[in-house]
């Protein structure tokens, strides 16, 4: 008993020593590593720099090393031993200290920036660290700009900016449609290249229509504002005029043998093509260099009926006294030319009170039937120019009925604006199946009035 006693005191007290003697023999000491020398113990110091949204700027201290490296981990991982970012890490420079950062990181995130250096002896530090929080996302939406679109015939093209964006799109549709959303454009809009050199171009579109041209950029924050530009395309090249076609009121034709073009108002025919050689007229004056046509109303004019009936006025007197300005050549075209004679020779201003005729084809039906600007406007045709429109009746009253408008009524009679010669008197015509007759009347006697007009 007292040995057994004796032998566990024995043993308790050499303990201490034991575990003393096992300390030092695992201590990392100058004798234990290197026979008695001083031993250099290595070493590295973190220290925060500079944080941004996706990217960490540290520095790195090393002392006594020959080989220094470094893992930056979320926080939230587990933290390596020395050992780990020793074996793991990315190399930094052992022998001066120096700035060093991580990019590709996650915004308002928090890291830890592990290093730990290894002496040239082979002594492994601890691990140095230190936490950093990168920077909160700020939005950068990208930016687009349109140029303004260059329309050739049915093909347009266009240029653009684009500022931080990853991907655009673009759309054209016709200007009476609803403009798309951002979201639209991304869907179901054309790619626009990210590398904007070449001007982009846009085929297949339709004669006089108006379009708008609508583009978006895309990036990881989102879209850009929808940038827009209107164009729109000119009208479609014309085939020169010919006897019995239609008359618009933009100013432009299209076939008698045809149907009248859909959303186009019809306001006369031809009747005969290019000028004519009797006439008088300066077409200068309405800015007309070259006559492409002349061109008689597809209604007469009157004036809407104001009594119980409702029956239009449809007949007026050629003027209140006689005149004598116009020509008086029997078969010449100066219809333009005699209705401006006699705006001149009332004063510059034609009503019902003076040259009622004259009054009723210019500027009365204007009120109603615009004339386009292409055209001298509405006036009262010459005798010649009624003997024309006779000669190709047939042809022009099938495409007036087509359009919806009365032909020259047979057997009554109407202006012309060719005055006689014996004073007072006025040639009035009328256009039968079988024959066209003219009158010399006096010029208080109640005719209708059919407008013409050249272009």
């Amino acid at each position: 008993m007292k040995k057994t006693m004796s032998f566990r005191l024995a043993a308790g007290m050499l303990a201490p020593f034991a575990a003393a003697g096992l300390l030092a023999s695992c201590e990392e000491t100058p004798e234990n590593q290197t026979g008695g020398e001083d031993r250099q113990v290595p070493s590295v110091t973190v220290t925060a720099v500079q944080a941004g949204e996706t990217y960490l700027t540290f520095n790195l201290s090393p002392v006594n090393s020959a080989e220094v490296r470094y893992l930056v981990l979320p926080a939230s991982d587990q933290a390596p031993d020395a050992m780990s970012v020793m074996s793991g890490g990315k190399e930094a420079d052992p022998a001066e200290s120096g700035d060093y950062t991580e990019d590709g990181l996650v915004p308002s995130t928090d890291y830890v920036i592990f290093a730990a250096a290894r002496n040239p002896e082979g002594l492994t530090s601890l691990v140095a660290k230190t936490e950093m929080t990168t920077a909160a996302h700020v939005p950068v939406y990208p930016e687009i700009t349109l140029s303004s679109v260059i329309v050739d015939d049915l093909t347009a093209s266009f240029t653009y900016t684009l500022e931080s964006a990853e991907s655009a799109y673009y759309l054209y549709l016709p200007a009476s449609e609803t403009a798309p959303s951002a979201e639209d454009l991304s869907d179901g809009g054309m790619v626009l290249p990210t590398e904007t050199s070449e001007p982009v171009v846009i085929e297949g579109l339709s004669y006089s229509t108006s379009y708008v041209l609508y583009a978006v950029a895309k990036n990881a924050d989102g879209y850009s504002a929808v940038a827009s530009e209107p164009f729109e395309t000119g009208a479609a090249p014309l085939d020169p005029p010919e006897v019995g076609d239609f008359y618009y009121s933009d100013g432009t034709w299209s076939p008698g043998s045809d149907a009248p073009f859909s959303g186009k108002t019809v306001i006369g025919v031809v009747f005969k093509t290019g000028a004519a050689e009797s006439d008088l007229s300066d077409y200068s004056q309405a800015g007309i260099e070259e006559i492409k046509g002349f061109v008689v109303a597809i209604g007469d004019s009157e004036v809407p009926g104001e009594d119980i009936f409702d029956i239009p006025v449809r007949n007026f007197v050629f003027s209140e006294s006689a005149l004598g300005v116009t020509s008086t050549d029997e078969n010449d075209f100066s219809g333009y030319y005699n209705t401006l004679k006699i705006r001149e020779a009332v004063g510059g201003t034609l009503s019902d009170d003076n040259a009622e005729a004259a009054y009723m084809a210019a500027d009365y039906y204007e009120l109603s039937v615009p004339a386009p600007e292409t055209s001298t406007g509405w006036y009262l045709p010459s005798l010649g120019q009624w003997r024309v429109i006779y000669d190709v009746k047939d042809i022009v009253y099938a495409s007036i009925e087509e359009a919806g408008g009365s032909a020259v009524y047979d057997y009554d009679s109407y202006w012309s604006s060719t005055e006689s010669a014996s004073g007072s008197r006025a040639y009035s015509v009328q256009l039968t199946s079988s024959e066209f007759r003219t009158e010399v009347v006096n010029i208080s006697r109640l005719w209708r009035v059919r407008p013409v007009l050249a272009f």
